[in-house]
Order: structure tokens, then sequence, then C-alpha cells
């Protein structure tokens, strides 16, 4: 099951607004939640893609020869 980046970013953002307090101890919490969210970032960009389906987008028939343009 692949991780809930996005749910972890808004727990952690969370987390660190309820951080509220100017004492040391609440800084050092605050630096190290911020720490947190860096990583979790590093991590879902670095996560490994997905297989991906390249789909062609279809091409438009060529014009034959004496056709003009619908395109004014």
């Amino acid at each position: 099951m692949p991780t809930n980046f996005a749910s972890v970013h808004a727990h952690l953002e969370n987390a660190q607004a309820e951080l509220t307090g100017s004492d040391p101890a609440t800084q050092q919490l605050r630096e190290t939640v911020g720490l947190l969210m860096d990583a979790a970032l590093k991590a879902e960009f670095s996560a490994k893609p997905h297989d991906c389906n390249v789909i062609p987008f279809p091409r438009a028939a060529a014009p034959r020869h004496g056709q003009t343009s619908r395109h004014g």
C-alpha cells in the first residue's frame, strides 16, 4: 500500500502549528517537525515512479492533394 504523502504532510503541518510556545524545547520541536516534513517531501519525490503507459496522440490524416484546409 503506497504512503499517502499529502496526509503525512498535513499532519506534520498541524503538529507544527500546535507548537506555539517560545521556549527552547518548543523551538527545537518545531525545527524537528520541519526536518520531518523535508524528509517526507524527499521520500515522496524520490519514490520509484509507477509504471506508466504512454498513449500516443492520434495524428490527423494528412490532407489529400488539392484539398484545402477548413481553417480559414
